[in-house]
């Protein structure tokens, strides 16, 4: 048999999503048969890795409480600096990530922000992180302890835990926009729309969809047009940023609903076959804003092309009200999971946002 190194070196090759996940699973079925408890570990952090920066996180939800469990079945890793840490990391990810399962409940919630917060003060770091994924995901549950939480991340410095400065200082741009401070966000942002602050992953995309969301939200069409364009050639047609496309779903819808048609096209595949509530939501509820102005607008669904395998394409022919009512009815479904959930209405806004 190979060794576990060499599986490690195998899996690599493979494409990234669906097919490292399931050679990282064959991995695992290895490790865990020869009860070999480093290799354990590190399979599973490398399975929550993939799912996490390749993929729609579900699966790293549903393999996050195998980790759980193994470290309290198996106390003993923790005597292993390199795998401690890594377990950190992991929390890192999860406390984000959780926010986008309606089914981690709030008390599962606060559990896991629990364990992050122990395991950052026993290994000494700062509790800047914590607070701003604290205040992430609070902003859709308690307004009062996401502005607490936020205060406290801008008390708390940055260390090596934290997200460095870029993202830092994109969440920063997300939360003045949550509390409706636009002249602060467009400050803070200033740097990092100039190029000046950087992330290959998730900027500058990330700080164009807060404005985006923000001007859908606050009906200022006109005011996100700058962004759209340049948001869209970054995330079109992919499934990690089906979020940012909700949000220009919901721009087009008012700015140029044909623009809308196409964009919907090119990437109602990927809603098909996403696993994640929260991305699946965002997108369908700009779909929903956009089917909705169709309607209104008397638009026939001519140039709506969807998969053959979607429920929409028995009603696809000239029928834009059915449509818009099936699309509707999922995205309402979606949105009282969450604000379930969340104890709010946050979610159910959203989709009624752009309603006259």
């Amino acid at each position: 048999m190979a060794s576990f190194r060499q599986m490690e070196n195998d899996f690599a090759t493979l494409e990234r999503g669906t097919a490292r996940l399931n050679g990282i699973r064959q991995a695992i079925h290895e490790a865990d048969s020869a009860q070999d408890l480093r290799w354990m570990f590190i399979f599973r952090y490398d399975y929550i890795e993939e799912s996490i920066f390749c993929g729609d996180r579900y699966y790293a939800m549903i393999m996050f409480p195998e980790v759980l469990q193994l470290f309290d079945e198996h106390p003993e890793l923790n005597e292993n600096d390199r795998i401690s840490y890594d377990m950190l990391i992991i929390l890192r990810w999860m406390v984000e990530a959780v926010q986008e399962f309606p089914q981690v409940s709030r008390e599962e919630v606060d559990k896991y922000f629990r364990l992050y917060k122990r395991r950052l003060q026993e290994g000494g770091y700062s509790l800047n992180n914590y607070y701003m994924k604290r205040s992430l995901i609070y902003m859709h549950m308690d307004r009062d302890i996401a502005i607490l939480s936020y205060d406290k991340f801008l008390e708390n410095p940055m260390d090596d835990m934290s997200d460095g400065k870029a993202l830092c200082t994109d969440f920063m741009v997300e939360f003045n926009l949550y509390l409706g401070n636009e002249e602060k966000a467009l400050a803070l942002a200033k740097p990092i729309l100039e190029g000046k602050l950087k992330d290959k992953v998730n900027l500058p995309h990330s700080t164009y969809h807060e404005f985006c969301q923000y001007y859908a939200q606050t009906k200022q069409f006109e005011k996100a047009v700058p962004y759209i364009e340049p948001l869209q050639k970054r995330v079109d047609g992919d499934l990690y940023h089906m979020h940012h496309i909700g949000a220009i779903l919901s721009l087009y819808s008012r700015l140029d609903v044909e623009k809308g048609i196409r964009l919907f096209n090119r990437n109602y595949h990927l809603y098909l076959g996403s696993k994640n509530p929260w991305l699946k939501f965002y997108f369908i509820s700009g779909a929903v804003h956009l089917f909705d102005s169709m309607v209104k607008n008397g638009m026939s669904t001519d140039l709506v092309k969807v998969p053959e395998s979607s429920i929409l394409t028995a009603v696809t022919e000239g029928n834009t009200k059915k449509v818009a009512e099936i699309l509707r009815k999922e995205a309402e479904d979606l949105a009282k999971r969450f604000d379930k959930r969340n104890g709010t209405n946050d979610f159910t806004d959203w989709l009624n946002v752009l309603d006259d």
